[in-house]
């Protein structure tokens, strides 16, 4: 099979969806890699590398997007649209429910899709979209103590907001940092981690009895973690430093747990960092940033909401993807997606588009929604 890799465009996106490691054990299998020049420089690793692991590296987009299978990290964008090939593979984090016109544009080009997010194993496990949720988690928490402090961002000044100007915690006479997360699977959990190591006061909150009791054993009482109450969530929220948007369902778009009025109750100074902005967002005040302009403040609210958390630490990302993904690649590669998404179940739940039709019925209801 011929496989490309382009490089990502995204704003502030550094990862590569394989390491010159992953090309070489493609190429003796037997398969054509064609990788954009320049693809993997931000995560460490050269186009000589990769030519010496067996790959065609190009200059030109379309060569890497014209191969029967396309794997990459981030969804397409609208320069890429007209690189959509009708019988293609596809093999990207997608995030659809929060992208109907991409969601059109793969069903009008007959792309046969599979996203990261959605490859799903019987259990309900997410095994190529944990690592990067993990990653994210902690990303996340770290630049929340960083928006905690007083100044501007990326030299983009928040005029309407009074700055809390606090530490997270850990110091004698300090009043610990009020972190608040909504959900308590991977991206909960890692944030979770990191919050507790700065010593802040965490309560995370989730609607599944089991996690709540995981989380108990696995804190040890370092964490508050109690069932989610609708009802309950407003006053926590306005007492929060922190919060931390980590709500999941598979292909659906992320519920909305908050409310513009839950926003404007919050204190003047707090930081919302919503990770489930790919899918669409738990906030009604969230919007997607970029890492040229990562925040913005609605009713004094500091909200970060970018959509590519671990593009900023690429090298630990990049090679958490690939050692995640490159399992279901090699069986698309070595038994043609076809016989792949027949034999693995997990696959087959990941596919979104084939041949026209939607086959994820997450992805079916947030686009018949839209």
């Amino acid at each position: 099979m011929q496989i490309g890799v382009p490089k990502e465009i995204k704003n502030g996106e550094h990862r590569v969806a394989l390491t010159p490691q992953g090309v070489q054990a493609l190429v003796h299998d037997g398969h054509r890699l064609v990788v954009q020049a320049g693809a993997g420089v931000d995560s460490g690793f050269s186009d000589a590398l990769y030519r010496h692991a067996g790959a065609m590296v190009t200059e030109k987009r379309e060569d890497a997007w014209g191969c029967d299978l396309v794997v990459k990290v981030k969804e397409p964008l609208a320069e890429e649209y007209h690189c959509l090939n009708a019988g293609s593979g596809l093999f990207t984090f997608l995030h659809l429910a929060a992208f109907p016109e991409l969601t059109r544009k793969l069903l009008d080009a007959g792309v046969r899709s599979i996203g990261y997010e959605t490859v799903q194993l019987e259990h309900g496990g997410l095994p190529i979209l944990a690592p990067m949720s993990k990653v994210a988690g902690r990303v996340a928490m770290l630049m929340a103590a960083r928006f905690l402090q007083f100044g501007s961002f990326h030299g983009h000044a928040l005029p309407d907001v009074r700055h809390k100007g606090i530490l997270m915690g850990g110091i004698k006479g300090v009043d610990a940092c009020r972190v608040v997360i909504l959900g308590g699977g991977n991206v909960g959990r890692h944030a979770a981690y990191v919050a507790t190591g700065l010593d802040a006061d965490v309560r995370v909150l989730d609607h599944n009895e089991a996690c709540i009791s995981h989380l108990h054993a696995l804190f040890d009482g370092s964490v508050q973690a109690t069932l989610y109450s609708e009802s309950d969530l407003g006053p926590i929220l306005s007492e929060a430093d922190v919060v931390i948007g980590a709500a999941l369902i598979p292909g659906e778009h992320a519920p909305q747990l908050i409310t513009a009025e839950m926003v404007e109750s919050m204190q003047n100074g707090a930081v919302l960092m919503d990770v489930a902005i790919d899918q669409g967002g738990i906030s009604e005040t969230s919007r997607v940033t970029s890492y040229d302009e990562p925040v913005y403040a609605t009713a004094g609210v500091i909200h970060s909401c970018l959509p590519n958390l671990p593009a900023s630490v690429p090298r630990s990302s990049t090679q958490a993807l690939v050692a995640a993904s490159l399992p279901y690649l090699k069986m698309l590669a070595d038994e043609g997606m076809e016989v792949a998404i027949e034999k693995s179940a997990a696959l087959k739940r990941g596919v979104n588009t084939w041949d026209g039709e939607i086959r994820h019925s997450g992805v079916l209801k947030a686009f018949s929604g839209e």
